[in-house]
């Protein structure tokens, strides 16, 4: 699917990137809406709301999916390579992100 209307590049440029330019505001509209399978609304207010009153529990969690302890589903499609991209990039772009 290609657009010529500019929005996938206007959506991505709202950032945050990190210094290799990625972003999880990035599509793939050949394979799959987003790029990196990870919402960009972990930046959202609503999110931090959320990890502050499960903190610990939210934390453990993402951090065993991201690093690949965790390997059921539905997380047993995310390639290593998408989850160790997914890692970085919120630890160069989310200043409470703590793994």
């Amino acid at each position: 699917m290609r657009g010529t209307s500019g929005f996938a590049e206007k959506f991505a440029a709202i950032g945050p990137a990190d210094p290799q330019g990625r972003s999880l505001r990035q599509l793939d509209l050949d394979k799959r809406l987003l790029k990196y399978p990870c919402s960009y609304m972990i930046y959202s207010a609503a999110f931090d709301g959320c990890r502050r009153t499960q903190s610990p529990r939210s934390n453990r969690r993402l951090s065993r999916v991201l690093s690949g302890q965790e390997k059921g589903e539905p997380y047993s499609h995310i390639a290593p390579a998408d989850r160790q991209a997914v890692l970085e990039i919120l630890r160069a772009t989310k200043k409470d992100f703590t793994f």
